[in-house]
C-alpha cells in the first residue's frame, strides 16, 4: 500500500495504487457503493478521501474478523 495523497478528491488511479488493485476494481467499488465518488464537469470521476479511509477501515475490520480454521 502506498501513501494516500493529501487532498480531498482523488483520481481513480491514485486510489488503485493506494489499495494495490486495478482501476477496474476501483470503478467496481464505486458502482457497488463501497467508495463514494463525484463527477466533475460531467464525466471526470473523483473519489472522496473520507470514502477511501472508510473503505480501508472496513477492509481491515473484515481481515481481523476472519477466523482461521485448522
Amino acid at each position: 500500500m502506498t501513501t494516500l495523497p493529501q487532498k480531498e478528491l482523488l483520481r481513480p488511479d491514485e486510489v488503485a495504487r493506494y489499495f494495490s488493485v486495478s482501476r477496474k476494481t476501483v470503478y467496481s467499488w464505486i458502482e457497488s457503493e463501497k467508495l463514494q465518488a463525484v463527477k466533475i464537469a460531467g464525466s471526470i470521476i473523483r473519489i472522496t478521501r473520507d470514502s477511501v479511509l472508510n473503505c480501508q477501515r472496513k477492509r481491515k475490520e473484515n481481515e481481523n474478523n476472519q477466523t482461521v480454521v485448522d
